[in-house]
Formats: C-alpha cells, structure tokens, sequence
C-alpha cells in the first residue's frame, strides 16, 4: 500500500486564535497601508512631470474657476479632457503645503494595495487564515511597487487612481465567488452590476480605462458555471458599467456632444465627424509596434526597450513574466484535463479562470489599441497574484510550485527600476507650494488677452496671473494657424480678432520665434526686444513678450 507523502497531507485546521490574529493583521494592513505609501510618496519628490505642467494643473484651476469656454486651447489638446480627476488635486495642492497634499495624494493612491489585499485574500481561499493573510499582504505590497507604479506615485497622470475603480471591481467580484456562481440570482447580479458601477466609473474618468472594463466582463465568461449564468453575469456586470460611466464621464461627455458634437472630442472624430477638429481618430500611434512579429511578442520589445512604450526609462519583468506564463499554465491545465489528471491549483479556481481571462483580454485590448505602458500599469499592480495563479498552474509538486512561485516574485521585485517623469525636491520655506510662478506686472490685466504659442508644457503658469486675463493658445498638438481641415481654427481666429484689448505672448525662450512666426499669420507681431522672463518653479523659464498689432499699435509689459 503507497505511503501518503507530507505534501498530500491536509493543512491542519485552523484555531479560533489563528483566525482571530489572522483577522487583526489583516485588518492593520487595510488601514495602514495607504499612509504608509503616502510617507513613501514624501520620498520620491514632488511631482512635476509634462502632463501636469500641460494640463493637469490648468484644467483643474479652469474647472474650478469657470474658464472652461473663456480661455482657448490653454492646455492643447488635452483642454477637451475630462477635468474631474484634476479637481480634488488641484485643490488639495493650493490649500496645503505641497508636502501635506503629496502625503494626502499618495494616501488615495496607497488605497490600491487595500484593495489588492482584499482581492489576493479571496482568491487564496484554500490556504489556512494566517498564510493567507501575510501571503495576501506580501502580494498586495508588490503590487504598489513596481516599475510603473512607483513612477507614478504621488504624479498626476491618474492611471494609479482610476485603478482604483478597477481593482474595487475585481475585489468586488472575488470577494463574491463562489457564490454568485449558482446562488439566488438577485443578489448575485447585485453584486456584480455593483462591481461594474466601479469599472465604469474608472472609464468615465480615464477613456482608456475601457480595456478594464472589457476585460473584467469578459472574464465572467470563463468562470466554471452555467453557460447562460455566465452570460447572464456578464450581462449585468455591463450595465453596471453604462451606469458607471454614466456617472463618472456623463457630465463631461454631454458638455462635449453639446458642444462639438462628439463626446469624445477630438477623438473617433473620424465616426463622429465634429467639424471642430479633422477627420480622425486622434489615436497616438507613436508606441505602436512597426510590425506583426514586434506586436506578437510586444512584451520581450519593451521589456529591454522601455522607450517604446513610454517617454522614460524603467525596468519590471513582472508583465513579460506573466506572458510567458500564462499561456505555459493555462496549455499546461487543458492538457491535463483532458488526460484525465487534476492539480490543485495554488489559488481559488473561480478567481484565478476569472481573474487571469480578465488579464488576458485586457492585455489584447491594450497592445492592439494603445500600447503606452501607463495604461497597463493597473495590470501591473494586478500581476504579482497573476504570477500566482499562473504558476499554480503548472503540473508540479506543491511546494515546487510555491518555491518557484517565491523565487520568481523574489527576482521580479529586486530587478524592479522605477520610472521618473520628472520630479523636483520639495519647497522649503514659507512659500510651500506645489506650482509658483513670477508673473511680471501687466498694464491692463482686465483687458489684456495672452496668446500662447510653441509645443511646450507652459499653461501651468496661467493661474499666477491675474484672474481677468484671457488666454488663446495659437499654436498647439491639437491646432495651428494655418491648420486645413479643422474647424476650431475659425473659433480660435474669431475669438483674436474680435479682441480690442492688448495682446501678449507667452511661451518658452527657445520656442519664441516659432511664436513669432505664428503670431504673424494672425497679422500680429511679436516684438522680441520686449519680453520679460516667467521664472517658475517647474520647468524653464517661460518668455512674456509684447505683441503689437498689423496696424502698428503697441502693447507693452511693465
């Protein structure tokens, strides 16, 4: 008769205190995570990368302010984005100093590793309370550090907040399983359309967030239930997303349709066909790959060549990892299905075929529509319990799978090299502030219209200056004066030729004879012997110059 080995050996059964100390840590770790990565944030440095210089600052100071509709085009394209996410950020960064808000943002980003927590605690159902719990918060920990993720601490860019409505989803769905598999139909898909409400939320915020939300309903489809349940959860958990994006994006989306006639201007305008902005899709193909082969295997390309998914080094193996896993695993499981054989996977069943179908979709969806590895960062996050599950997986012992599950985790986190956007030491002394710039005095500030030109990030110098001045960017990625095929360029020549105040040009020193040069096709003149330097604590030195008009009137700066 065999000798049953250690490994076959059921876990022993838990005790009340292992549940209860089990519970407390855990507990400690859903409260104490998130200050704990808004203190790590304080190490990291102030933000101050090119996006929130070019939009994110302005967009939240314009929706707070009401000058949505007065200035024009300030942030370039990105003036027509959603500004909601700016908002809370905005107002944190000027009513505190710049080290509490960085504290009080990284907190909200710190969130992310809660929610990965509870999600890691679902799926690890089948292991005894106290593993699962240190395994959960190990996993959760990981998920808050890697390449992109730390890049992303403490900036603006969001794709780190409205991860947060994707990993809710996910816990939210995890948290439900297995019940919602064959339990009363009503609460399940309660639950789920709950779950969705967040992933459409997220969406609404953050277009690209639409990858997440696909991809979270699809996964319903590869849960082990009825075919029709999975269908009919699926289902709910996409109306959860409509009325999620309703809630999250609706608002912004009507101002757009009313306004241009396309609720995702400028982009798909290709469909919509706005006659504010040209014929396309506005898409940044600048990440795609150049051929199949390089998109087939896109995870090998910026693995070693950061540069092409991004605008700045980093180094994580965890998405490459996953790639080559995943697929091993899951051949690995048909296989032995249909031989007949069956290996108790290290993670849940329903979590891990929900969870890494999720996954995959998501990442079909990303390298096919955008490939710009910020947007994969919330994949990231979710990719030390993918690993997890993949390895599970595999048919080996046990502890082999665990010890290889371990060393792997342990080799993807010690390679990890952050991302840098570009940060700035924190200000010390009384003027602690997250954005400072030294307007010089303006003659008629009430009457005085700015124009803005050359390609840079400037528009976070606007709201140094004084409230009552209008800013008109003639020059932009989104538009230029001598733009064919965008009807946004009458807008923008209307709004300068009706203007019987002075003028003024704002841009950076080296971009200040393109300005010029654009400034003429308006039959203005920027007169470059009288330009005042914009000293701001983010960026270079911006350039204020005078504009006189065809007719030969002169504006001045005092």
């Amino acid at each position: 008769m065999p000798t049953r080995t250690n490994e076959s050996l059921p876990d022993p059964m838990p005790t009340h205190d292992d549940d209860r100390r089990s519970r407390l840590i855990g507990l400690a770790f859903l409260l104490l995570a998130p200050p704990a990565y808004g203190l790590l944030t304080l190490a990291f440095g102030m933000d101050a990368n090119w996006d929130l210089r070019n939009y994110h600052w302005y967009n939240g100071y314009a929706m707070l302010t009401g000058r949505i509709g007065r200035d024009l085009l300030a942030a370039q394209m990105p003036s027509f984005y959603s500004p909601f996410l700016d908002v809370p950020f905005y107002w944190l960064a000027t009513h505190l100093p710049a080290r509490a808000a960085g504290f009080l943002w990284g907190t909200l980003q710190g969130i992310n590793l809660s929610l990965l927590y509870v999600l890691a605690s679902s799926s690890l159902r089948n292991v005894p309370p106290l593993k699962r719990t240190l395994t959960a918060m190990v996993l959760a920990a990981m998920g808050g550090l890697g390449g992109g993720t730390l890049g992303l601490i403490g900036t603006t860019f969001q794709d780190n907040v409205v991860s947060l409505g994707v990993l809710g989803a996910a816990a939210v769905v995890a948290g439900s399983l297995p019940g919602i598999l064959d339990g009363r139909a009503l609460p399940s898909f309660a639950r789920v359309a709950a779950a969705g409400l967040l992933a459409g939320a997220a969406m609404g915020l953050k277009n690209p967030t639409v990858i997440y939300a696909v991809g979270l309903c699809l996964g319903f489809l590869a849960l082990p239930a009825r075919p029709w349940r999975r269908l009919w959860l699926a289902f709910f958990f996409g109306i959860g997303v409509l009325a999620g994006l309703a809630l999250g994006g609706g608002v912004w989306m009507a101002h757009l349709w009313h306004d241009y006639g396309n609720p995702v201007f400028p982009h798909m305008n290709h469909i919509f066909k706005s006659p504010f902005a040209a014929l396309s899709d506005y898409v940044n193909v600048g990440f795609f790959p150049p051929g199949p082969w390089q998109r087939l295997f896109f995870p090998f390309v910026f693995t070693v060549s950061p540069l092409t998914v991004g605008e700045v080094p980093w180094f994580d193996l965890r998405v490459l990892a996953l790639f080559v896993l995943l697929p091993a695993g899951f051949a690995c499981a048909v296989a032995g299905r249909s031989m007949g054989k069956r290996t108790d996977w290290l993670t849940e069943v329903p979590a891990t075929r929900f969870l890494l179908a999720a996954m995959t979709v998501t990442y079909a969806l990303w390298v096919a529509m955008f490939c710009i590895y910020r947007y994969l960062v919330p994949l990231e996050m979710l990719a030390p319990l993918g690993l997890v599950m993949a390895v599970g997986l595999l048919p080996l012992a046990r502890r082999l799978r665990i010890g290889l599950a371990v060393a792997l985790l342990a080799l993807v986190q010690l390679t990890v090299q952050p991302a840098d956007w570009g940060r700035v030491a924190w200000p010390k002394g009384t003027d602690d502030r997250w954005v400072t710039a030294e307007v010089p005095p303006i003659a008629d500030p009430d009457d005085t219209m700015v124009l803005m030109a050359g390609y840079w990030a400037i528009s976070h110098a606007i709201p140094s200056f004084p409230p009552r001045v209008t800013f008109v960017r003639i020059q932009s990625n989104f538009l230029q004066p001598d733009s064919v095929g965008n009807g946004y360029l009458a807008i923008m020549t209307d709004k300068v030729a009706s203007h019987r105040g002075p003028f003024l040009m704002l841009s950076t020193i080296p971009d200040t004879a393109g300005a010029a040069k654009a400034a003429e096709l308006l039959g203005l003149r920027v007169d470059t012997q009288r330009c005042r330097p914009v000293p701001n604590n983010l960026g270079e030195t911006l350039n204020l110059c005078a504009v006189d008009r065809a007719g030969g009137k002169r504006e001045t700066v005092e």
